[in-house]
């Protein structure tokens, strides 16, 4: 296990900047997720991590250890590619001891490793098969047990699931996370699925154009965006103009363009946020924290329902609210199959309104 820091790393490609100004400190044993956007920077962030690829800027260490310019073989990294790097002339056993016997690791202890590695991700007794007799998600686990068996400070996961589909994405992102548990050791994830971030992830850092978003915990990045981008990337908020009409002790009062009117807390906002009377503001909304109006008479937002659809959890609406769309989840709820075109009511409860800088 191993704290990695990154002190102002940079990436330039000639004009184009692929990694801004990279600053933070993943610490020893933790799952860390890089987060974003095809083209963001992330996977371009994991190779300067690996020694792929050297930062143009900037300074990269394994606790004290300067990194920074150290080619991969160097580094104590185990990497877990996208499309899995297996090689299919090789036994699966060959595959995983690939890494020691470069390492010129004795043959007995070949084998131990192997078998143990092998066993960690649920495919003892596999050493002998073909690379082309077994499934993606077995490849996938393949892959992992390689980069395990050297025993590496750091592991280094590059979209291991992008190729699964849906059932073995998430039995495989259960093990992963179970490993990492299992082993202690410091993890960094690449990935575009947020669903995918949250379930694995201590942290996460949101990255958009080449540019730290955010970083936090996957509550903080959820609950409190500090920005419209990372809101509207995490958990669909609906993102809505305001302008503050007034302030009582923890309470701020906003009136939409539409005219209705929302009370939050002060304290559920993102940094920098003014709430001075007359400052344009936004209002971010999560689809579930909005409910149906029932008897409230406060905190009421009014829209013509243009889709509604059912998934046996729950009914989903968009309100086009003043030509902006508002995104509603009802969980036990029957969604009225008559309701298009129809004007429908929400409730906002207070503690559920959240605030952001004035970006709309």
């Amino acid at each position: 296990m191993a704290d990695v820091i990154l002190s102002h790393v940079k990436k330039v490609y000639g004009k184009f900047t692929a990694v801004a100004d990279a600053d933070f400190h993943i610490r020893s044993g933790e799952f860390f997720t890089l987060l974003g956007p095809s083209g963001c920077g992330k996977t371009t962030t994991l190779r300067m991590i690996a020694g792929f690829s050297f930062p143009s800027g900037g300074q990269i260490r394994f606790d004290d250890w300067d990194v920074t310019t150290l080619s991969p073989d160097k580094r104590d990294i185990g990497m877990v590619f996208q499309n899995y790097a297996l090689f299919p002339h090789l036994t699966i056993g060959e595959n995983v001891a690939f890494g020691l016997k470069i390492r010129k690791v004795a043959k007995d202890e070949q084998r131990r490793r192997v078998a143990a590695a092998l066993e960690k991700v649920h495919l003892g007794g596999y050493e002998n098969r073909k690379v082309q007799e077994i499934s993606g998600g077995q490849q996938q686990r393949v892959a992992l047990a390689r980069a395990l068996v050297i025993e590496p400070t750091i592991l280094l996961l590059d979209e291991p699931l992008s190729n699964l589909d849906a059932k073995l994405r998430d039995d495989t992102r259960s093990e992963i996370k179970r490993l990492q548990r299992e082993l202690g050791i410091t993890t960094i994830y690449v990935t575009h699925d947020q669903a995918e971030a949250m379930a694995v992830s201590d942290r996460i850092l949101i990255m958009k154009e080449g540019v730290t978003q955010q970083l936090g915990t996957p509550y903080e990045v959820y609950y409190k965006p500090e920005n419209r981008f990372v809101a509207e990337f995490i958990g669909k908020h609906t993102v809505l103009p305001a302008v503050v009409e007034k302030t009582e002790g923890e309470h701020c009062t906003v009136r939409l363009k539409e005219g209705s009117v929302l009370t939050g807390l002060k304290q559920n906002s993102a940094s920098g946020v003014s709430f001075r009377p007359g400052d344009a503001i936004c209002v971010a909304l999560r689809p579930e924290c909005v409910e149906p109006a029932a008897q409230h008479q406060n905190n009421l937002l009014t829209g013509r329902v243009i889709h509604s659809e059912f998934t046996g959890m729950s009914a989903n609406y968009l309100l086009d609210v003043a030509g902006n769309t508002l995104k509603a989840t009802f969980v036990n709820h029957m969604p009225d199959p008559q309701s298009i075109g129809k004007s429908y009511s929400v409730h906002v409860p207070v503690e559920r309104v959240y605030f952001l800088k004035g970006e709309a």
